[in-house]
């Protein structure tokens, strides 16, 4: 089991950050469908759709160039991580490494989730894209800010980008299944 190990306490800590996570990006998507004052292209066919959801993706993408910097940035502070090939300096920027890892896997994960999505929505619930998208960049940057500062309250970040997504995959197949 993932939590094997761990104290009690430090188990309801984390359940109670995933409850309070569940519950803010539920709001925030809730929210957001409902009363974000996006202004929809008109989209008539599924190609619309999908050129729709590309250019949001532009905007998640940029959290894998916060990621890029982020690595920058340590190799720029010590001569021994400037330099990749001797491996002198590999534990000094192996945090953002495994930040700049994480962010990619759920970049990759988010768009082919997204772009399954759109051939399923209706033109009228593509704002559930912008939305997405935003929440995918937000906790982005929560996650790349809080992992550094402690590992163990990245849970919101993280849960932020792969719940929803895990949703969207298991939406997608559902409608793959009954259609």
């Amino acid at each position: 089991m993932v939590f094997e190990g761990l104290s009690p306490r430090l188990l309801s800590v984390l359940r109670f950050r995933l409850a309070l996570t569940v519950t803010a990006f539920s709001a925030y998507i809730i929210g957001g469908y409902y009363l974000f004052p996006f202004s929809l292209p008109v989209m008539t066919s599924v190609t619309d759709r999908l050129i729709f959801t590309l250019r949001w993706q532009l905007l998640g993408g940029l959290t894998l160039l916060m990621g890029i910097q982020g690595v920058g940035k340590m190799r720029a502070k010590s001569e021994a991580a400037s330099d990749p090939i001797k491996g002198n300096g590999e534990h000094l920027v192996s945090v953002q490494n495994k930040i700049l890892r994480n962010t990619l896997e759920q970049f990759v994960f988010h768009f082919i989730g997204q772009l399954a999505l759109c051939t399923y929505l209706s033109p009228e619930a593509m704002k559930t894209i912008p939305v997405l998208v935003t929440l995918f960049v937000i906790a982005r940057i929560i996650f790349q800010i809080i992992y550094p500062i402690d590992a163990m309250k990245r849970i919101f970040g993280f849960m932020s980008t792969f719940l929803p997504t895990v949703g969207v995959y298991v939406y997608c197949l559902y409608c793959f299944l009954t259609q």
